[in-house]
């Protein structure tokens, strides 16, 4: 599977455990970058270059994702830490 299809599989991965549309960007330039932007219309989801890498990275992104447009907000890296040890 290519990059490309990889993003899509990941954006429809958030779109189902959200219920809502989203727009998922790659960063090439920060690989490791995780962030959202809840202001818009649509949630805009940026993942840096290792999303499409490392699996591992990459499920945690569309965690941290869906938690965040879950709360309506960007949510700390603490909180994110303790969502992942309660899994």
């Amino acid at each position: 599977m290519d990059d490309t299809e990889f993003l899509r599989r990941m954006e429809d991965k958030i779109r189902r455990l959200t219920g809502r549309d989203v727009v998922l960007r790659l960063d090439e330039t920060e690989s490791d970058q995780m962030s959202i932007d809840l202001n818009g219309p649509q949630p805009v989801v940026t993942l840096g270059s290792n999303a499409v890498r490392y699996s591992g990275f990459a499920r945690m992104a569309i965690e941290y994702a869906v938690a965040s447009i879950r709360q309506r907000r960007e949510i700390s890296q603490l909180e994110f830490h303790i969502l992942l040890a309660r899994n």
